[in-house]
């Protein structure tokens, strides 16, 4: 299989790479993701596994593009909407090159003229891929669109609130726009401003918000027989299912329920290139972990599975992934990493069950040769599961789930496939061995790290004099120290392994460890289903009240207290008025000890109300 651009590199004889840490040449490949390397030194040929092997630039490489595409993995350089066009341009130019599109065809379709087009190819290069076309943005050149970004954001309002239906024309978007910048104070923009921005939506979009789903799927979609694919790698689908499996806490060995898995299947081989294991439902965490699983090699995972670390060798970086439409594959953060690191992404027609057919049959496939047969099994239906309790029989940890998963996959691996005529494995061998018949392996990724860093998920998080604290502990560094109390940091974190987490600081980022050095390391869904466990079984957190007959207790000291600051605030109050009425300024001392009566000597008698009233008036 030929293979090698930016960003990936092939294994290929004479290669210089870095090998344990010591300069070395590949000499050949090996099976089982072994490669035999010649150091450099002592000229000591050793046997590494592919996940020890680092890539080494050669000085050609370090060139401007290089440095552009490193720029790029931040996330706050390129705007989702300037990555997804890029895309779009670098799809269409390379149909036009591959003569799949004319001059014409493609102009209309890129929307933009004859020079724009023409220009965009000078920046084009295949080995870059999308984000070569970026630079077309930078700085201000002229002819440069440059407009204030409340003006910027009148526009794209205009367009979302008047380019639809029929009367989607740019007269209508003037109009509109006009109407917002008045009432905001702003100056309204051009027409040919307006007439700019409409022509960076791409053709397909603006025919669906003028005519139509239906119209627009008649124009543009493909009517394609079956899907030819030629290589692995070339067409990759991912989807998540519910496991047909109770598991149980690993404390007390009680039910907690059933875990999810998102899983990738390369259409060619049918190899399950990777997956993710959690006990929560999909969410952005579970995908980016997922298709970061299925690009790099898996020796280190497995390891700390604690299985064999060739039980699973089939890896790479998907050309296109093919989803659903659930949200989650959908996320801004998502597709910006799979636009720079060269994923194509393409979405199931909704309502178009048949288009994810092959994944959703391996699934089928797991559950019903497999899962069907473990203790605590759910089966697919109630009708199937009937007379058996599939609480009363679950065994297995989340963390024995993982390892015996790793195991069957293996073993689905080594089945032949009956779409295949022999077992995946062997189809996947097949395509990786060179004219003489030598092994050879999919290429690998120049930056695992970064790679890793782009689909790692984040949290936000202070930094306290005591660190950084994430799942219930605290990490720390000493490059901490300056931020201390200023700011928010960008935490990424591996969950197969939290005992190092990475903080974004001084525009780039410093791992962290534990503060406490004999916290051992622990996978981040073996936390969650910590507390799935403690949530689910009323374990009572520290600091909560684990004898309930106290509450009438805590509620008597609370009477206490409050009864206190009232007859405190009574009294003082008492004090303050009398003080007052002492010292008041209208009234003299001297007529206040002349006029007030000796109450302390004189008997106060009730009034005697069978007498007859008698008038102030006429009181002595």
């Amino acid at each position: 299989m030929q293979g090698g651009n930016m960003g990936q590199i092939l294994l290929r004889e004479g290669l210089v790479v870095v090998a344990r840490g010591h300069v070395a040449t590949v000499n050949k490949c090996l099976p089982n993701l072994t490669i035999e390397v010649v150091l450099k030194k002592s000229s000591e040929k050793l046997v590494v596994d592919i996940d020890e092997i680092e890539h080494l630039p050669s000085r050609d490489e370090d060139n401007i593009n290089l440095l552009q595409v490193e720029s790029l993995s931040s996330e706050s350089v390129v705007p989702l909407e300037e990555l997804q066009a890029a895309q779009s341009q670098f799809d269409l130019i390379k149909r036009y090159l591959a003569k799949e599109l004319n001059l014409t065809q493609a102009l209309e379709q890129a929307g933009v003229s004859n020079g724009t087009f023409y220009r965009n190819i000078k920046f084009y290069d295949e080995e870059i891929g999308p984000a070569s076309l970026l630079r077309m943005k930078r700085g201000n050149k002229k002819g440069s669109r440059r407009l204030i970004k409340d003006v910027d954001d009148v526009i794209k309002q205009a367009i979302k609130e008047a380019y639809i239906g029929k009367s989607a024309t740019i007269a209508a978007v003037f109009r509109k726009a006009e109407e917002l910048s008045i009432r905001l104070g702003l100056k309204p923009p051009s027409r040919s401003a307006i007439s700019a921005r409409l022509k960076d939506i791409p053709e397909k979009e603006r025919h669906l918000r003028k005519h139509g789903h239906e119209a627009t799927s008649q124009k543009y979609a493909a009517r394609p027989g079956k899907k030819e694919i030629h290589l692995p790698l070339e067409w990759v689908q991912m989807d998540h299912t519910r496991v047909d499996l109770i598991l149980v806490d690993q404390i007390t060995r009680r039910p907690i329920g059933r875990p999810w898995l998102t899983v990738l299947i390369d259409l060619k081989t049918r190899v399950i290139l990777g997956y993710y294991l959690s006990l929560y439902p999909p969410s952005s965490l579970s995908v980016a972990c997922a298709v970061a699983h299925a690009a790099l090699p898996k020796n280190q995972f497995l390891k700390r599975l604690g299985v064999s670390a060739g039980l699973h060798p089939y890896y790479g970086v998907p050309k296109l992934l093919h989803m659903d439409n659930a949200s989650e594959f959908k996320t801004v953060k998502f597709q910006r990493a799979c636009v720079l690191h060269k994923i194509g992404l393409k979405w199931r027609p909704i309502g178009a069950k048949h288009y994810g057919g092959h994944v959703e049959r391996l699934i089928g496939t797991l559950m019903t040769d497999y899962v069907h047969f473990l203790p605590g099994t759910t089966h697919s239906n109630p009708v199937s599961r009937r007379g058996y309790d599939s609480e009363k029989n679950s065994a297995l940890t989340f963390k024995e789930f993982c390892q015996w998963f790793a195991g069957q996959v293996a073993i689905y691996h080594g089945r032949k496939h009956k779409g295949l005529g022999r077992s995946p494995a062997a189809e996947w061998n097949s395509h990786f061995v060179d004219s003489e018949n030598n092994v050879t392996h999919p290429p690998i990724i120049s930056d695992p790290w970064t790679f890793r860093l782009d689909f790692m998920p984040e949290m936000s998080r202070k930094i306290h004099p005591q660190g950084v604290t994430l799942n219930g502990k605290w990490y720390w560094s000493p490059g901490l120290t300056p931020h201390i109390g200023k700011e928010r940091v960008v935490i990424k974190y591996d969950p197969h392994s939290m005992a190092t987490i990475w903080a974004r600081l001084d525009g780039g980022y410093i791992p962290l460890y534990f503060s406490d050095v004999t916290t051992s390391d622990f996978a981040y869904e073996e936390h969650r289903a910590l507390l799935k466990f403690r949530r689910k079984e009323g374990v009572t957190p520290d600091g909560a009240l684990e004898d309930h007959a106290l509450i009438d207790l805590i509620q008597k000291n609370e009477q206490i207290v409050k009864g206190a600051v009232t007859k405190t605030k009574r009294a003082r109050k008492i004090i303050a008025a009398k003080f007052e009425h002492e010292t008041s300024t209208w009234i003299a001392d001297e007529t206040i000890s002349a006029t007030a009566p000796d109450r302390s000597d004189e008997e106060i008698k009730k009034p005697d109300y069978s007498k007859k009233a008698t008038p102030y008036s006429r009181r002595s």
